[in-house]
């Protein structure tokens, strides 16, 4: 008997999507990590600021989802000490980088021993309307708040309505494939 191709799809369970999918089946990570660095992708140093303190990441997880109203999200590792203080604060500023940003991007991957408000000391910045740092050299900022930290898997994936955006001159981005550094 043929099978509906939609069998597979999510379906809507009470307004939430449920895949049938089991996670982590069947694929070796180390092979799954080396598929994934062919992908390029734009580097961002996602930012925040509040109570739970000043915090930063780099990260090339990072999508627009709807422009109507405004939001995009980011994914960051539960175990980056930034991950609580963006929770906790309830608002990031995702900072798009440019080609000349590749030492920072180095800094806010934790790849230069540089810890929490100590990779804040390279760089320009302001605030646009949320109190999370703008990376005033930034192809574009997206400040948002918070409005959801869904928990998947080893990952936090952060939706944020973006209460404010600027951006820099056209020019390249900072990208990221092969494990290493180019211009897109």
């Amino acid at each position: 008997m043929k099978k509906d191709p939609g069998e597979d799809m999510a379906k809507p369970n009470n307004g939430r999507m449920e895949t049938r999918a089991v996670p982590g089946q069947g694929l070796d990570p180390a092979r799954f990590r080396d598929a994934m660095s062919r992908v390029a992708a734009t580097v961002h140093i996602v930012t925040t600021n509040g109570p739970a303190g000043l915090a930063g990441i780099t990260a090339t997880s990072v999508a627009s989802i709807t422009d109507e109203p405004p939001m995009m999200l980011f994914c960051i590792n539960k175990t980056s000490p930034s991950a609580a203080r963006m929770i906790e604060n309830g608002v990031f500023c995702i900072n798009t980088l440019g080609p000349s940003h590749e030492a920072m991007a180095d800094i806010f991957a934790g790849r230069t021993g540089h810890h929490l408000n100590e990779r804040f000391t390279g760089g320009e910045w302001t605030k646009l309307v949320t109190g999370a740092p703008v990376l005033r050299s930034a192809a574009a900022a997206f400040d948002c708040r918070l409005v959801e930290a869904k928990s998947v898997m080893t990952h936090f994936v952060v939706i944020g309505a973006v209460e404010a955006a600027d951006f820099g001159p056209e020019g390249g981005h900072l990208s990221y494939a092969h494990r290493q550094y180019g211009t897109v």
